[in-house]
């Protein structure tokens, strides 16, 4: 099994997706994490949020390294972060696609590889 792959071996499918990846990682913006709305209460006795609804935020969460680091999202970012967030959740659907085609080449190659022995 060698590392690099010639794209003329590779399925019209694999090659789309492939591309989709190549394209997204190149000019599209991207991150991991989780968004997290959350309510707060601001503490001033005559706010709107003492009586009822806090006001609202939110954040953008990940784990790494096993902690958990979160940051708060402007408001001005909120279209963008969840765009970007989208975005990352789509390329890892695209690279299990790839990754699951991988697999079964390997199964393929390694009984192959059986047989001439």
């Amino acid at each position: 099994m060698t590392s690099s792959l010639s794209r003329a071996k590779l399925s019209a499918g694999e090659r789309e997706l492939r591309s989709q990846l190549a394209q997204m990682v190149s000019s599209k913006r991207f991150l991991r994490g989780a968004l997290s709305e959350r309510s707060s209460k601001c503490g001033k006795r005559n706010c709107r949020c003492a009586t009822g609804e806090g006001h609202a935020s939110l954040y953008l969460v990940q784990n790494e390294n096993g902690k958990i680091r979160q940051i708060c999202v402007p408001k001005d970012l909120h279209e963008l972060v969840r765009k970007a967030v989208g975005e990352f959740q789509q390329m890892q659907g695209l690279l299990q696609e790839v990754s699951e085609l991988e697999w079964k080449r390997l199964q393929i190659e390694k009984r192959s590889s059986r047989s001439d022995v």
